[in-house]
């Protein structure tokens, strides 16, 4: 999958040599991932057309996606060679890091504290918080998806509106973009009791699907239900906590961590 926009902006450096990463690895001491590696062959460093990565931080009403705008390139004193300057400029105590991208406040990088092989972090430069986000690039860039600018929540002329009867059909498809999108239509109908609790129940069922894209979609739509204010049940809570408890994929884990961040914070 080719993330990049097309166009070149001023996060786009030179060509990748094989200089230039020697250099990198031997500056911060790691092996970088091959995936970055390859992406970096395809452009240098830029703006990314696959700009957001489905993780919910509530910094403000409807935060239910983390923009990454950029990813930075290597060269001598530019991209992520530019780490050490940042780490100490921005005051970021976590050591052995790579900065992938970010504007100071917010950084996405590679950490490399607890293995050879790193995992992605999110790093809040201003609440002095770091969040694991996924076990590897690889990762990270397989649950990347497109963020349209100046899009809204709001309904458009024009726009297709799918009805709560074709959101139920949706959901019980066997079709995977099918249960994606009728999982997304019911979000926009949860405002009542009874139907969040069948949205909840349609989370649950999925949690059991066959298909891990499935899954792993119905854990975002839980996590997003119980950390965006709705009035959700306990038992449905505890289940969803039960349930990510076993998983053993890094995603699960963040989400387990947004959640529990989100019922300390409200006290609930």
């Amino acid at each position: 999958m080719n993330i990049w926009k097309s166009e070149e902006s001023s996060y786009t450096l030179n060509n990748l040599t094989s200089e230039d990463i020697d250099k990198a690895e031997k500056h911060f001491r790691v092996k970088l991932p091959k995936a970055y590696i390859d992406t970096l062959r395809e452009k240098n460093g830029g703006n990314l057309l696959y700009n957001a990565l489905p993780i919910s931080l509530n910094r403000w009403e409807g935060d239910n996606y983390l923009l990454i705008e950029h990813l930075l390139g290597i060269k001598e004193n530019e991209g992520i060679m530019m780490t050490d300057y940042y780490v100490k400029e921005w005051q970021i105590k976590r050591k052995n890091i790579i900065l992938l991208s970010g504007d100071g406040h917010e950084w996405l990088a590679l950490d490399y504290n607890h293995s050879v092989n790193s995992k992605v972090i999110y790093i809040d430069t201003e609440e002095d918080k770091i969040i694991e986000l996924y076990s590897s690039f690889d990762e990270m860039v397989d649950n990347l998806f497109i963020q349209e600018e100046n899009e809204n929540d709001q309904v458009g002329e024009g726009a297709i509106i799918i009805t709560l009867e074709e959101a139920r059909k949706l959901v019980r498809s066997n079709d995977i973009s099918e249960i994606k999108n009728g999982l997304d239509a019911f979000e926009h109908y949860i405002y009542e009791d009874n139907i969040l609790a069948e949205h909840q129940d349609d989370i649950i069922r999925l949690l059991k699907h066959d298909e891990e894209d499935v899954v792993e979609y119905a854990a975002q739509k839980a996590w997003s239900a119980i950390t965006m204010g709705y009035n959700v049940k306990r038992e449905f809570i505890n289940y969803v906590i039960s349930d990510f408890e076993k998983r053993q994929d890094q995603i699960f884990k963040t989400f387990l961590y947004l959640i529990s961040e989100y019922l300390n914070d409200n006290e609930r």
